[in-house]
């Protein structure tokens, strides 16, 4: 199991810093996932969702954090496709791949807040349409490196690597894990929903494509003082749930076309709402925060479960850099050697 960073950029009103704060914080954060040996850097991409994320262009924040970081796997995750042109995205990775020696990782997604596709003019109940069919583009420009336009055959420069062939999907509902199998897509599953709930999606998700893989998001935070560590990190990484359940919040409490199953996962986010805390997100299995060993423990039931990726948020966008890079040099070498050998010493992704 790879144990990787995902960011999200967030500048929270507790934090006392803006934008600028918040990128030097990710860039400080990236040096040091980079020196623990961590597998992968993840970086979301969102519009206008206020302080919860302020990753808008996160191909130009990646590309600087090439020359920043020397072996640490660089990714996108994930692309929303129904916002995009196939052609740009292909001529980024494409450019990222070059700019980092060949770590750039990818995923794709359709969308998941009701803003983000609205303010692109894109109807929430055609987004999976949309979205198979910018894939469809994009899978062919990266495999040949080749788009028709006009009537012309045009070639990307720089042409995409055979590597950036394979990437991942990100997958909410039983339908999205099953088009990720038919696409022949790895899966990622954002924090959405209880663990043992993802954990089915992974079964029925290896059932279609025994060979795909799959990765988790989990908030994590660790110090050598337990209690000091839930005490620091608690309140953030709570406002961070906070924010995520408002950006869907339209999609869980009535029904959508095209987002159907998110109407079922309302029960359970209401009943989150009503008792969010740093003990019933471990309870549900999105947040690991205290000491090595408990860090550990949660961690490695991922890696029992099969997952090939664990994509650790560390705190709630809150913590001072400092705080941010001790955390993670504890993880390496207090929280890797309690685990499989094959995860203290992670590699990215360098064949297809």
């Amino acid at each position: 199991m790879h144990v990787d960073v995902f960011l999200e950029t967030a500048s929270p009103p507790a934090a006392g810093r803006g934008v600028d704060g918040a990128y030097a914080d990710a860039f400080a954060l990236a040096r040091a996932a980079d020196r623990a040996g961590f597998g992968a850097l993840w970086l979301a991409e969102h519009h206008f969702l206020g302080d919860y994320s302020n990753a808008a262009a996160p191909e130009m924040l990646l590309a600087a954090m090439a020359r920043e970081t020397r072996r640490i796997g660089l990714g996108f995750a994930v692309v929303p496709l129904p916002l995009h042109d196939p052609v740009r995205v292909a001529e980024r990775l494409a450019t990222l791949d070059l700019l980092s020696n060949g770590r750039a990782l990818w995923g794709v997604g359709r969308g998941v807040t009701p803003v983000e596709l609205e303010a692109f003019g894109v109807a929430p109940g055609k987004s999976r349409e949309e979205f198979r069919q910018r894939y469809a583009e994009l899978a062919a420009l990266l495999r040949t490196g080749v788009v028709e336009r006009g009537g012309k055959a045009l070639r990307l420069r720089p042409a995409p690597g055979p590597r950036l062939a394979q990437g991942w999907m990100a997958a909410v509902s039983p339908e999205s894990y099953a088009l990720a199998a038919e696409l022949g897509l790895d899966v990622m599953a954002g924090p959405f929903k209880p663990w043992p709930w993802v954990k089915r999606d992974f079964a029925r998700y290896r059932r279609l494509r025994p060979q795909g893989r799959t990765s988790f998001t989990l908030a994590c935070y660790c110090e050598t003082d337990h209690h000091a560590a839930r005490v620091r990190a608690g309140p953030g990484i709570v406002w961070a749930f906070e924010h995520l359940l408002d950006v869907v919040r339209p999609f869980l409490r009535q029904r959508t076309a095209g987002y159907e199953y998110y109407r079922r996962l309302g029960f359970a986010s209401m009943l989150l709402e009503k008792a969010l805390s740093l003990p019933a997100l471990e309870l549900m299995g999105l947040a690991a925060v205290g000491d090595p060993p408990h860090v550990a423990a949660r961690l490695a039931q991922l890696e029992a479960a099969g997952v090939d990726r664990v994509q650790l948020v560390i705190g709630g966008g809150d913590l001072p850099a400092a705080r941010l890079e001790a955390c993670v040099e504890l993880i390496a070498g207090r929280v890797f050697p309690l685990l499989s050998p094959a995860t203290r010493t992670p590699e990215p992704e360098l064949t297809a």
